[in-house]
């Protein structure tokens, strides 16, 4: 079985990276797992319990998202992982310590920069041991 790890930033464009796997791979050929990375700010914050409070906050609001695309993805087995971290270096330790055969992303414009890829799927782009498909938005 194929496993596939889905990078979930909660846009309306992640949508396209499950669009993709459904209209490309049967419910029983694979595994995916979708992965959302909290990188919250916790520069010049002191104070623990108010650290604990972005971390939990941020955390149950990923857990709410991942929920609500793991739902998208009826009939197939899907799990759902969330990290605080930075993105890019946290998809790529994940695609190797899971031994996934791809990553599937969608791309990320901004304006003003049509012919690029977003900074994150860059990175995984560069960085990734397995095969990366950049679905278009």
């Amino acid at each position: 079985m194929k496993k596939i790890l889905i990078p979930i930033d909660g846009t309306a464009r992640s949508q396209k990276s499950l669009d993709f796997v459904s209209n490309n791979f049967s419910k029983d050929e694979v595994e995916i797992v979708l992965i959302t990375v909290s990188d919250i700010s916790l520069t010049n914050i002191t104070n623990p319990m108010i650290i604990d409070m972005k971390i939990e906050k941020s955390q149950k609001e990923a857990s709410i998202m991942l929920e609500k695309f793991k739902n998208k993805l009826q009939g197939y087995k899907v799990e759902k992982y969330w990290i605080l971290g930075d993105p890019g270096k946290e998809i790529i330790s994940k695609s190797i310590d899971g031994k996934f055969d791809e990553i599937i992303m969608t791309k990320s414009t901004k304006k003003n920069f049509i012919d690029s890829i977003g900074s994150v799927t860059l990175y995984v782009v560069k960085k990734s041991k397995c095969t990366v498909t950049i679905v278009p938005e």
